[in-house]
């Protein structure tokens, strides 16, 4: 498997506009507070959620934790690369852990007393983790055997927990990535990882020997499982170098999953690597059923009602559909894409609709002009983004564009065809300069 070269921007520069950045919002908000998006067919393809292989962390470091208020707590970790090798402890306050260290064949010392007599290095510096810049304690290794290092760490008088990295400028990584976007209770959620040398993206065949990951639950709970490359783990085939695992999540929340694998690189060295996603799981899939429902909102705009499952009214998400019709040789045509920011509605039906807004003028100005659908519709969590859930085709009623319309096939695409009319209402905030919610 080669590393993907990701290509989604514009899918995370739409998710951030929805987004306003006020601190406080209304608790009234009706659809009439958001604005909805649509752009152009050339754009669809850039709108579409992306490969989830190709959302994936790269890591040439391994994150062992370290808990607090215990006794001692013991690491062998392999010393790789030598000439560059490090550690570094992660901790709020890890100044009051008591650390003990042993180079390979040699006796426990105090690492922070007596490293320096060992060619040991300490310095203060930050690690980067996401945006964030952490301060860090870094120890170098100067010269080093290859070899076992063993690690003791004693944090019985500290109530901080923290990390012990490993790193070094190996070449060769982990990639790891999860398997589906659609986090939701009671899916399966797999994750997927290979080592692969940095000057070539193809995952390494027989250098991993063995992976697992430790899952911390919402309510703290430690769940491990292990991955295998077997071909029936979500590894793609047998012995090819991808490792793959699952887990069903029972409830909703933040999961934290870890990667770690362990094995010997192509230079015959032995590493340890890991990989850290947070699994942001909702509670329920959303699930779209029946006919949409089509309702005019002005002279131009068709507001479309979608038939949903396991939405409560009032929730606040995101959806996107791409609108599709057939022109007069009978050939399918994309017409726009159109999304945004919506609640759910109680309907008059006693069925709870997604409400989603048509321009038609994105109709005016297309080559098609009858059997009008919906594709590729799906709908977000608001905050994580997660997709709840998703349906490849909706058919939408007959649409007869507004007496006022003009057919102007390519015609002018305006800025309120792109982002709406503006919401009727403003959003309150606690605190000034408030903005509106998109």
């Amino acid at each position: 498997m080669r590393i993907p070269k990701p290509n989604f921007l514009i899918f995370l520069l739409l998710s951030a506009y929805f987004v306003t950045a006020v601190a406080a919002q209304k608790n009234d908000l009706t659809n009439a507070d958001f604005k909805q998006l649509a752009g152009t067919a050339e754009e669809i393809p850039q709108m579409r959620l992306p490969n989830p292989a190709d959302l994936g962390l790269k890591s040439k470091t391994a994150m062992l934790p370290i808990l607090a208020n215990r006794t001692v707590q013991k690491f062998e970790i392999p010393i790789e690369n030598a000439d560059d090798f490090k550690l570094m402890l992660l901790a709020p306050n890890g100044e009051s852990w008591r650390i003990k260290l042993a180079l390979p064949n040699a006796n426990f010392f105090n690492l922070r007393q007596d490293g320096n007599l060992h060619g040991i290095e300490r310095t203060e510096s930050f690690y980067g983790l996401g945006d964030e810049q952490f301060p860090a304690e870094v120890f170098s290794f100067k010269g080093v055997a290859s070899g076992v290092l063993r690690v003791e760490i004693n944090t019985s008088e500290s109530r901080s927990a923290g990390f012990l990295v490993v790193s070094s400028e190996s070449p060769y990584r982990l990639y790891s990535y999860i398997n589906t976007l659609e986090t939701v209770r009671g899916n399966s959620v797999g994750l997927i990882a290979s080592l692969f040398d940095n000057k070539n993206d193809a995952a390494l065949a027989g250098n991993i020997r063995e992976s697992s990951v430790r899952i911390e639950t919402p309510n703290g709970e430690i769940v491990r499982i292990q991955m295998f490359d077997d071909g029936n783990h979500n590894d793609a085939a047998a012995d090819d170098g991808i490792f793959g695992g699952a887990f069903v999540p029972t409830q909703a929340g933040k999961f934290v999953a870890q990667i770690t694998a362990k094995g010997i690189t192509p230079n015959g060295e032995t590493f340890i690597r890991t990989g850290e996603h947070i699994v942001d799981v909702a509670a329920n899939r959303a699930v779209f059923e029946g006919e949409a429902l089509l309702k005019s909102i002005d002279d131009t705009r068709l507001r479309i009602d979608l038939p949903v499952r396991n939405l409560k009214a009032g929730q606040k998400v995101l959806a996107h559909a791409e609108v599709w019709g057939r022109d007069a040789d009978g050939n399918q045509k994309a017409i726009a894409w159109i999304g945004g920011m919506t609640l759910a509605e109680k309907s008059f039906a006693k069925q709870n609709v997604l409400p989603i807004t048509l321009d038609t003028r994105w109709l005016a100005r297309s080559d098609a002009n009858s059997d009008f659908e919906l594709r590729n519709i799906r709908v977000q969590d608001s905050d994580s983004f997660t997709v709840l859930g998703t349906r490849e085709i909706i058919l939408l009623p007959n649409i007869e564009l507004p007496g006022n319309l003009q057919r102007n096939s390519g015609g002018e695409i305006t800025d309120e065809m792109r982002t709406g009319v503006r919401p009727v209402n403003e959003i309150e905030t606690d605190a000034p300069g408030g903005k509106l919610m998109l």
